[in-house]
């Protein structure tokens, strides 16, 4: 991908190994009779550079395709699955998107699911055409400030060049 992007050495901050976290995630099953679809996690996408998930053998992961409708990520067994987060969109001048999904939760099993996100170094600046150069703390903040105040993730279009707000 970073040769694809054309990515040069000073760029190496992009993927700072001290920046990953690993988070494992809880969905206990749910039987509500009147209610067909409960959300474990409603739509979002990641803030990192890439996300790598093990989502075990319980499904629920939903992914929003191009053409706006939703596809199930049925668990292959000794499958991880990657992620494009929203740091990597705004690398990528938007060639490559952060992807939309959520999650279902299971009626008759509870779900566990692992990622490990990678973020861009807290001193590295990102650069695009499309976005005013900002750090991943920058968009952080401003992520969080705009769940306090709107209740929702607003996320890159906050830093994209030429939008009102």
């Amino acid at each position: 991908m970073s040769q694809n992007l054309e990515l040069s050495e000073d760029n190496e901050c992009y993927l700072s190994p001290s920046t990953g976290h690993l988070r494992v995630y809880r969905y206990p099953r749910c039987c509500f009779d009147n209610q067909p679809k409960v959300w474990g996690m409603d739509v979002h996408t990641d803030s990192s550079v890439v996300t790598i998930l093990n989502q075990f053998e319980v499904g629920g992961l939903q992914v929003l395709s191009p053409k706006d409708t939703w596809i199930d990520a049925k668990p292959i067994p000794n499958t991880l699955i990657v992620h494009l987060g929203d740091m990597m969109q705004a690398i990528s001048n938007d060639k490559y998107k952060s992807v939309k999904h959520r999650v279902l939760v299971n009626r008759e099993k509870e779900r566990f699911s692992m990622g490990y996100f990678v973020f861009p170094a807290d001193d590295c600046v990102i650069r695009s055409p499309n976005y005013k150069p900002f750090t991943y703390p920058d968009f952080r903040a401003q992520v969080q400030e705009d769940v306090k105040t709107l209740g929702l993730k607003v996320g890159l279009s906050r830093f994209k060049l030429n939008v009102d707000f």
